[in-house]
C-alpha cells in the first residue's frame, strides 16, 4: 500500500509541475508578445478551484482531470475579436510572434531539464566506485579484455568517478552505434584501453538500457551483512519475532555470509516453514518463518519482509560525482542535450523495429518509477524528473497534430505558401494525429499492464 501511495504522490507531482512548466511557457511567451489570455488552466474539466486576475481578467485554475493543462488566448478560436483588440489576438500576430508562442511550452521543458540537471551536478550524485566487479562468460565485455577488479578511469577521454556517472552517455553512444573506448586500471598491472565495437548492442535492449546488461560486466558491491534493518508489520519474519538489528548466521542449517546469500537462501525456499538461525545481542536463537511467495519476473519467490541496514552506514565513503558552478551547468546542458538525442534514437529505432515497442512506456510505469525514485531521496526524484521534462518537451515538438509540433508544422505550411492551411485540413489532421496518439498511449498502456502483471 506504501509502494502504490508513493508512486500516486509521485506521479501526481511529477505531472503537477511539468505541466505547469510546459503551459507557462506558452502563457509567458503570449504575455511577451502582447496576446491576451484569456485562461491559464492546469488540469482539464470542471475547476476545483478558480480565480481571474490582472487587467486582461485572466481567469487561473486547476482542473479536476489532472493530466494536462492548456492555455486559451483571445483570436483562438474564441469566437469573433472585436476590432479594438485585434491587436492582441493569436491569429492576428505575425508567423514568428506565433511560432514563438507555439514553441515556448517545449522549449520551457528542455530549459527546466537544464536547470534540474545543474542543480543535481551542484548537489553531487553519490555512485559505487567504478571498479568491475564480475564479466559475464562469452559477453561483450569479455571479449573486449574486461577483468575482475578493473578500475574504469575513462570513457572516450571522459573522467570516471562512479560507476553510473556516463550511463547516458554510453547509451547515445549505443544508439548511434559508435565505439567505446575505456581507460582501465588493474590492481596487478599499469595503465590499459579497452575499446568496445557498439554496433548491434541497440538491439538486445528489452527494457531499461542498462549498460551492464549489453555489456556483461557488473559493478563490484561491497560486502553487505545480513542484519536486518527494518521489518514490515505483520510480515512473515514480523510473525517469527524477528526485530531490527537481528544477525542472521544460518538458513535450515546453512550458514549465511552477508546480505546477497540470505536472499538468495529466502527467494528459494517461498510457502515452505523455514529454521533461522539468528545472533541477537551475543546469544543464539531459532526461528521459524514462512516465506510468502511473491511474482518476480514471472518467476515465484520467497519473501520475510525484511530491509536490509542504512546503506550509508553499510557501503561508508562513497565516490560523489559533484562539479562546481561553471562545470556544473555545462553538465546540465550536456546531459540535457544527450537525453535529447536518445529520446529521438530510441524513437527512431522504434520506427525502424530495430528496438522492440516493449520499451514503451506509459502513466504506470511512469508512476512506478516517480514513486521508486521519491522513495530514495530529492535528487534520484530530480534526476527522474528532468528525463520525463526532456521526453515531454521532445514529444510535443514532433509533428503531430494535436500537439505544439503538429501546429509549428502548420504555421511552416503557411510561410512557404504564404496562406493558412485550410480549416478543413487540420481538422483532418487532427482526427489522424488524435488517433495515431491513441494507438501510442494504448501500446504503452498494454505494456504497463503487461508489466504490473509480470512482478
Amino acid at each position: 500500500m506504501e509502494e502504490i501511495l508513493y508512486s500516486i504522490f509521485g506521479f501526481l507531482v511529477a505531472v503537477g509541475v511539468l505541466v505547469t512548466v510546459h503551459e507557462w511557457g506558452h502563457y509567458a511567451a503570449a504575455r511577451l508578445v502582447g496576446v491576451r489570455v484569456l485562461k491559464f488552466s492546469i488540469g482539464f474539466g470542471r475547476s476545483v478551484w478558480e480565480r481571474s486576475s490582472g487587467v486582461d481578467g485572466t481567469t487561473y485554475a486547476i482542473g479536476i482531470v489532472p493530466l494536462g493543462g492548456y492555455v486559451k488566448m483571445l483570436g483562438e478560436g474564441t469566437g469573433d475579436v472585436l476590432p479594438g483588440d485585434a491587436h492582441r489576438a493569436f491569429d492576428k500576430k505575425p508567423l514568428w510572434a506565433r511560432a514563438f508562442i507555439v514553441s515556448a511550452g517545449p522549449v520551457a521543458n528542455l530549459v527546466l531539464a537544464v536547470m534540474i540537471y545543474w542543480l543535481v551536478s551542484l548537489i553531487g550524485v553519490v555512485g559505487l566506485p567504478p571498479v568491475v566487479g564480475s564479466v559475464q562468460p562469452d559477453s561483450v565485455g569479455k571479449a573486449a579484455g574486461f577483468r575482475i577488479d578493473d578500475r574504469i578511469l575513462t570513457v572516450n577521454a571522459r573522467e570516471v568517478k562512479t560507476w553510473g556517472e556516463h550511463r547516458l552517455f554510453m547509451l547515445s553512444q549505443v544508439l548511434a552505434a559508435s565505439p567505446l573506448h575505456f581507460e582501465v586500471e588493474g590492481d596487478d598491472e599499469g595503465k590499459r584501453r579497452i575499446s568496445v565495437v557498439t554496433t548491434g548492442l541497440a538491439e538486445q535492449m528489452t527494457g531499461p538500457a542498462l549498460f551492464e546488461k549489453m555489456l556483461g560486466i557488473q559493478p563490484r558491491l561491497p560486502t553487505i551483512p545480513a542484519v536486518v534493518g527494518d521489518v514490515v508489520p505483520d510480515s512473515p519474519a514480523a510473525l517469527a519475532g524477528l526485530v531490527v538489528g537481528d544477525h542472521i548466521l544460518a538458513i535450515e542449517g546453512h550458514k549465511i555470509t552477508d546480505w546477497r546469500e540470505l536472499v538468495q537462501q529466502i527467494s528459494t525456499r517461498a510457502d515452505q516453514e523455514v529454521v533461522i538461525e539468528i545472533d541477537r545481542q551475543g546469544m543464539r536463537q531459532q526461528r521459524v518463518v514462512r516465506p510468502k511467495g511473491a511474482k518476480v519476473g514471472g518467476v515465484t519467490v520467497g519473501r520475510i519482509g525484511i530491509a536490509v541496514m542504512d546503506v550509508g552506514e553499510i557501503f561508508g565513503d562513497l565516490p560523489k560525482a559533484q562539479y562546481s558552478l561553471f562545470p556544473a551547468l555545462l553538465n546540465g546542458l550536456e546531459r540535457t542535450w544527450l537525453t535529447t538525442t536518445v529520446t529521438l534514437r530510441m524513437a527512431y529505432r522504434m520506427i525502424l523495429r530495430d528496438i522492440g515497442s516493449e520499451n514503451l512506456s506509459g502513466p504506470i510505469t511512469i508512476g512506478h518509477f516517480a514513486g521508486q525514485s521519491a522513495r530514495v531521496g530529492l535528487v534520484p526524484f530530480l534526476v527522474f524528473l528532468a528525463l520525463v521534462s526532456v521526453s515531454l518537451g521532445v514529444l510535443n515538438l514532433l509533428p503531430i497534430p494535436l500537439l505544439d509540433g503538429g501546429h509549428l508544422l502548420y504555421l511552416l505550411i503557411e510561410g512557404v505558401t504564404g496562406r493558412p492551411v485550410p480549416e478543413k485540413v487540420m481538422q483532418g489532421a487532427q482526427v489522424l494525429g488524435g488517433g495515431f496518439l491513441a494507438i501510442l498511449f494504448s501500446l504503452a498502456f498494454y505494456n504497463d499492464v503487461t508489466r504490473l502483471i509480470s512482478l
